[in-house]
């Protein structure tokens, strides 16, 4: 069964080669048949291409290493720069290494799978150089830190899902589309968890209701002894919810929630331990105690357990919070920074706007004996408005913001934050925009480093420490 005709646009066929399909697709000028052209690769670009240059002209090509000497045709065409696609490898950079993974050609997941560690480490680098160079005058950049281990590091992924013929396609989008690619193993991931991937793959091909699938995401404890799973239902209700559910539990998974697709809160079945676990221990972040937190499969983690853990301590080091200090840790999540926080100072008010996630901070709190956090659930903006109105103010306040940054957030932030400011951020272009807005507001940066949260990716973690301008 196909899904209903009011959602198709959201399921349709992809568009072939040349096809229009809706806002999404980039339509490629046409290049006139124009022949392959010469070009050696200079750099690698925020969004994963490589940069090259010919007649002037920036051009843009996947899957190419810095130093990679390459025949390359044009898909598209613009006055300043082009988009090229590889024909041949002339001579292949030194940086270059084989992918190992027969989904690198057209996977939209690894972007620098062919370029070797210490180039992706550099190449971040200069991406963060060039990206806040307009706030680095005086401040201390610190090198990326690099992850460890670069691969085989997720214990979490979200696989889509897309019915075709008696049975669907299960996996991560094709580069720059909604093709489903039908994937079976990715390199991101341990042998460990590609075994119970694949055997819930194996099981899904086989059931009717995973045809009114739009993903599952799946997610493993830090341990690796239990895992959760988060259908989301592109359509169908609760008959195919607890098809699934039973099926989860056949394959003996802890625990399975099956939510609408369109709203995450909106459960239709469950079973079992529907989240997972993981440790922050004093030693690795220099809380003044080790806290296990809970995160429901249906929220945001890093994907990066050890990771992680560096990022926390690195953000608890460069506080050094004094017992009297008061935190306000807006985008709060679970408590990945307010509980390490709460332990070293006086007391943290967490906003976080997930219904998911607020009650994740709750029972983290509750559980770990932690009194002097007091979580909000609502919206960063709001939330800021209503405290600075009220008259708070904090000693630091820490934000980790979506992709999209927090624009709005930042003008109340000026009559939140007493002295220093701390941003988490994972997007280069949102951080600069938002760096710009604080420094109008009086803010500069006085410390800035990147942390490779995301290894064979172009994705960065950057963490600013801002200071107000006496």
């Amino acid at each position: 069964m196909r899904p209903p005709a009011r959602d198709f646009k959201r399921r349709q066929r992809p568009a072939k080669e040349g096809e229009h399909k809706g806002r999404r697709q980039r339509i490629p000028r046409h290049t006139g048949g124009a022949a392959p052209v010469e070009v050696e690769v200079e750099s690698l670009a925020w969004g994963g291409k490589g940069v090259a240059r010919h007649d002037g002209k920036v051009v843009f090509i996947p899957r190419s290493v810095p130093g990679d000497k390459l025949l390359v045709r044009f898909t598209r065409v613009k006055s300043s720069y082009a988009d090229g696609q590889i024909v041949s490898i002339l001579r292949p950079s030194a940086r270059r290494v084989e992918p190992k993974c027969k989904f690198f050609s057209h996977c939209g997941g690894c972007q620098w799978l062919s370029a070797d560690y210490q180039s992706q480490i550099e190449a971040k680098e200069k991406l963060l150089r060039d990206a806040l160079r307009h706030h680095l005058d005086g401040a201390e950049l610190l090198p990326v830190v690099p992850a460890e281990p670069p691969h085989g590091y997720r214990h979490r992924g979200e696989f889509h899902v897309y019915p075709t013929g008696d049975s669907v396609k299960i996996g991560f989008f094709q580069e720059e589309s909604h093709r489903v690619i039908n994937l079976d193993t990715c390199l991101l991931f341990d042998a460990a968890y590609n075994n119970r991937y694949q055997e819930l793959r194996s099981a899904l091909k086989d059931e009717p209701s995973a045809r009114t699938l739009e993903s599952v995401t799946v997610d493993r404890s830090e341990s690796g002894e239990t895992y959760a799973l988060h259908f989301r239902l592109h359509h169908g209700g609760t008959r195919e919810a607890e098809a699934l559910c039973r099926l989860a539990e056949s394959l003996q998974f802890n625990g399975a929630i099956v939510t609408t697709a369109s709203d995450s809160a909106k459960t239709l079945c469950f079973s079992g331990t529907t989240w997972t676990t993981y440790q922050l221990l004093a030693s690795e972040t220099g809380a003044s105690k080790d806290f296990l937190l809970r995160a429901d499969a249906r929220g945001f983690t890093q994907a990066h357990y050890a990771m992680n853990k560096k990022l926390v301590g690195g953000a608890l080091a460069w506080l050094s919070l004094s017992p009297n200090e008061r935190v306000l840790d807006l985008f709060a999540g679970g408590g990945n920074f307010s509980l390490p926080m709460a332990s070293l100072c006086r007391q943290v008010i967490a906003v976080e706007g997930s219904p998911i996630a607020h009650q994740d901070a709750v029972e983290n709190a509750k559980n770990s004996g932690t009194l002097n956090v007091v979580n909000l659930r609502g919206d960063a903006s709001e939330q800021s408005r209503l405290l600075a109105s009220a008259g708070e103010l904090f000693d630091v306040v820490v934000l980790d913001p979506p992709r999209s940054g927090a624009k709005e957030a930042l003008p109340h932030l000026a009559r939140l934050a007493e002295k220093r400011i701390l941003y988490i951020s994972c997007s280069l272009p949102a951080l600069d925009r938002d760096l710009a807005i604080l420094k109008t507001l009086g803010f500069k940066a006085e410390r800035v480093q990147g942390w490779d949260m995301f290894p064979q990716t172009y994705n960065l973690e950057t963490m600013v420490l801002l200071s107000r301008i006496s």
